[in-house]
């Protein structure tokens, strides 16, 4: 070991030797060396970097909407046809909803149809976006854990994307700290679940071991999707609720033999957006004050049948309704159904309604408490949409 120290000390001389004898020879070297450099450099830049359209990519943002993974894809054919079909398919069923002449089969086949197309959708959103592409970009994405399929996974169960990418302890974290969160958001505002999945998304795709986009951008766009789609239920369901239809249950005999027990009804709230109700109409109310006062007690709603309209006088007696001195025909009211009690006479108040039972002699209703205000009504009950063997309309026939 000690004898290799003098060797090296003699070359280092002779080194510093030849220098002095070269100068040129330091920047020749320097030279060599930038050459090297450069030309390693434009090396790595004539590699070509393979592109392509990202198949699970594809299948998040049909996802959100039919047809438009298939529009990311390119196949904007197949994409417009999975998006017009979807949106007919949402028609149906709320053609069914509201119109007389539907009923709870058309009401589950819109809904059945709507369903299985939005299923199919990301089966052929992943399809069109692989045979976009060229098989380099294929085994490229194959060769190592794909993000965008983690951000799916973690879009349907929270920590699952973490646990593809085999972190198992972030993604068992994200999944306990989810249940937590979507509790809270029950309690206090449910916009806070679609912000905590854009949250995870996020997260998920940063966690990927190698992700093929330079720019975050996509996944923010992803992540707006996530917010978007996740408060869309929300605010659609409620504007539903409010201004289209909504499903009631029947929970007494009151409305026999027309509305049975656990009957399952849709109450529209279209039509007296621009008529006023009708006599004849099945229409569910909130309790009037007239019944409040007779029993603080009731506090749900009610439906009742509309049989005396505003300015008209109403009299029961001999087992019929008379309208202005007038027997009304009441074929939905069989024989033994028929009211034993009498009332009456008197003119219904203006803007109200009274309102009875189809079981007469088991309701409680306008004979027992008074009249129901317009502004009480909430909607007219327009069919029967379950149990199936009950489905149809209820619409009157009394005109």
């Amino acid at each position: 070991m000690l004898g290799v120290l003098p060797c090296l000390l003699l070359s280092r001389l002779d080194y510093l030797k030849a220098l002095r004898k070269n100068p040129d020879f330091i920047k020749k070297t320097k030279l060599f060396l930038l050459t090297s450099k450069t030309m390693s450099a434009s090396s790595e830049a004539s590699v070509p970097t393979v592109k392509g359209k990202e198949p699970w990519l594809a299948v998040l943002l049909s996802h959100a909407l039919p047809g438009i993974g298939q529009f990311y894809a390119g196949a904007r054919v197949r994409g417009l046809v999975f998006l017009l079909a979807y949106i007919l398919s949402i028609g149906i069923f709320l053609w069914a909803l509201i119109s007389d002449a539907g009923n709870g089969l058309t009401i589950l086949v819109g809904i059945g149809a709507a369903l299985l197309l939005w299923f199919v959708n990301l089966f052929d959103a992943h399809a069109s976006a692989k045979r976009a592409n060229a098989t380099a970009f294929e085994q490229q994405r194959k060769g190592v854990k794909d993000p965008w399929l983690g951000v799916f996974l973690s879009n349907l169960i929270p920590g699952l994307g973490h646990l593809y990418f085999r972190k198992i302890l972030i993604g068992l974290g994200l999944f306990i700290l989810s249940i937590i969160i979507i509790a809270i958001s029950e309690l206090v505002n449910p916009v806070l679940t679609p912000l905590w999945f854009a949250v995870i998304a996020y997260i998920t795709y940063t966690a990927a071991p190698a992700r093929r986009e330079r720019s975050k951008k996509t996944i923010a766009l992803i992540c707006l999707f996530v917010v978007l789609t996740g408060l869309l239920p929300f605010a659609s369901a409620s504007k539903l609720q409010r201004n289209i239809a909504e499903a009631r249950y029947i929970p007494s005999e009151a409305m026999l033999p027309t509305l049975a027990v656990n009957d399952r009804l849709v109450v529209e709230k279209v039509t007296y957006q621009t008529q006023s109700p009708q006599r004849g109409d099945v229409v569910v109310f909130s309790p009037p004050e007239g019944l409040k006062q007779a029993n603080p007690a009731v506090t749900d709603d009610l439906i009742k049948r509309i049989v005396g309209l505003p300015r008209e006088q109403v009299q029961v007696k001999d087992q019929k309704v008379y309208i202005n001195g007038q027997p009304l025909e009441e074929n939905y009211i069989p024989a033994d159904y028929a009211p034993t009690y009498e009332w009456g006479p008197e003119v219904v108040p203006e803007n109200s309604y009274f309102v009875l039972g189809d079981n007469r002699n088991n309701s409680y209703d306008s004979h027992f408490w008074g009249y129901v205000p317009r502004e009480n009504i909430i909607g007219r009950a327009s069919k029967i949409f379950w149990p199936l063997h009950r489905s149809r309309s209820l619409k009157s026939s009394l005109e």
